[in-house]
C-alpha cells in the first residue's frame, strides 16, 4: 500500500535537491554582497529576508511547477506521446485485425476502458504499458506476437496468451504504476528548462561584463565557472543518485505489482491460462518499464491456482488509497510551503491590487 506514496516522495526529495544544485550559481553570484543580521541575510545593505522563507519558497515554486506541468500533460499527453515513439495504432497497420475483438474483450474486463493498443516494430520480446493521468495505451512488440505465433500451435491459443498478456498489462494501468516515472520524467524536464534559463542568463551576463572593469569580468568568469560546475554535479547527481534510487525502488517494490498484474489477469481471463501464456516467456518474463519481474517459474505457481471471476477487474481499495496519497503529496506540499513562506499573501495581494472586483 505505501509503496507508491513512499517512491514518489523519496523521488520528490530528490527533485528538490536538483533544483537546490541549480541555484548554486545564483547564491555564488550574491554571497559578495550577502551578511547575517540575526535570523535574517541582508543583501547589499538594502534587501534582507529569511533564509528559512526563502527554502520555503524555492519548494513552492518547484512544486507548483511541477504541477502546471502534470496539468499540460493532462491536456496534452506529452509523456505518452513521447513514450509512443516508433509505435503505431494496432487498428492502422495491415495485418494486425485479428487482435480486435480480443483486445475489446480485455478492454471490457478491466475499469477504467479507455486504453488503446499500439504495436511497436521490434524484435524484442516485450509489452509494456504507458500511461499519463488522462491517456494510456498497452504496447505489444512484433518480436512478442511473432514469439507467441511460433510457440502456440494454433491461433486459439495465441489470442488465449495474447489476451492474458494484455490483462496483465492493463493492471499496470488501472493501478497507476506509472506515477513514479511521470515524476521522474517531469523532474528532467523541469530541470532542463530552469537549467536552459540559466545559460541564457550567464552567457548574457558575461557578454555585457566582458568590456566593463576587469574586476567585473573576473566576478562573471568566476561566477560563470561555478555555474559550469554546478551544472556538472547536478547532471551526475542526475545520473548516478537520482536514476539509481528510482531503479531501486522500482525494483524493490515491483515484484509485488508483477504477481498483482498476474493476478488480476487471471481474475479475468482465469489463473490456467495466464501460467500457459507465461509459460513461453522464458526464465525471466518480458521486460517491463516497471521492474525486472520474478522468476517465471515462481509465477506460473502462484497464478495458476487463481479463479476467473464474471466481474469487472478494478485497483483494490488499498491500492486507490496509495494512488491518492501519491497524487496528493505534491499539491499538498505545494499548498503547505506556499503558506509557509507567504507565497499565498503575495498572490492575495495581487490580484486585489489589480483584480478588486474579481477578489474575495
Amino acid at each position: 500500500m505505501l509503496s507508491k506514496p513512499l517512491s514518489l516522495f523519496l523521488v520528490y526529495i530528490l527533485i528538490i535537491v536538483n533544483f537546490l544544485l541549480l541555484a548554486l550559481p545564483f547564491l555564488a553570484a550574491i554571497f559578495p554582497f550577502m551578511h547575517i543580521v540575526g535570523n535574517q541575510i541582508v543583501f547589499a545593505g538594502f534587501a534582507a529576508f529569511n533564509p528559512k522563507i526563502a527554502v520555503y519558497l524555492l519548494i513552492f515554486l518547484v512544486s507548483f511547477f511541477m504541477l502546471f506541468y502534470l496539468f499540460l500533460d493532462f491536456l496534452f499527453g506529452f509523456s505518452v506521446s513521447a513514450a509512443l515513439k516508433g509505435c503505431k495504432r494496432y487498428d492502422k497497420l495491415k495485418g494486425y485485425e485479428f487482435l480486435h475483438d480480443t483486445f475489446e474483450q480485455v478492454r471490457s474486463k478491466f475499469s477504467p476502458h479507455n486504453v488503446n493498443l499500439y504495436i511497436k516494430n521490434s524484435d524484442e520480446i516485450n509489452a509494456f504499458a504507458v500511461s499519463s493521468i488522462r491517456q494510456r495505451a498497452v504496447v505489444l512488440t512484433s518480436g512478442l506476437i511473432d514469439h507467441y505465433i511460433n510457440s502456440t500451435e494454433n491461433q486459439q491459443q495465441f489470442l488465449v496468451a495474447i489476451r492474458s498478456i494484455l490483462g496483465h498489462e492493463m493492471s499496470h494501468l488501472i493501478n497507476k504504476d506509472f506515477l513514479p516515472g511521470l515524476l521522474i520524467m517531469i523532474n528532467q524536464r523541469a530541470t532542463n528548462f530552469v537549467a536552459n534559463i540559466l545559460l541564457f542568463a550567464f552567457n548574457l551576463v558575461s557578454k555585457l561584463t566582458r568590456r566593463s572593469q576587469v574586476g567585473m569580468g573576473i566576478t562573471t568568469g568566476i561566477i560563470f565557472t561555478i555555474y559550469n560546475i554546478s551544472s556538472w554535479v547536478l547532471n551526475c547527481f542526475n545520473r548516478l543518485v537520482i536514476n539509481n534510487i528510482y531503479e531501486f525502488l522500482k525494483n524493490f517494490f515491483g515484484r509485488a505489482a508483477e504477481y498483482r498484474c498476474d493476478r488480476q489477469s487471471a481474475k479475468a481471463f482465469g489463473g490456467i491460462n495466464m501460467a500457459f501464456a507465461l509459460s513461453f516467456l522464458g526464465k525471466s518474463g518480458y521486460l517491463t518499464l516497471f521492474s525486472t519481474h520474478p522468476a517465471t517459474e515462481r509465477r506460473m505457481r502462484k497464478v495458476e491456482v487463481v479463479e476467473e471471476k464474471n466481474a469487472v477487474i478494478m485497483a483494490s481499495f488499498w491500492s486507490q488509497i496509495s494512488n491518492f496519497a501519491g497524487m496528493m503529496i505534491l499539491p499538498v506540499i505545494c499548498l503547505y510551503t506556499a503558506h509557509l513562506s507567504k507565497a499565498d499573501v503575495m498572490i492575495k495581494f495581487y490580484f486585489y491590487q489589480h483584480y478588486p472586483d474579481i477578489y474575495f
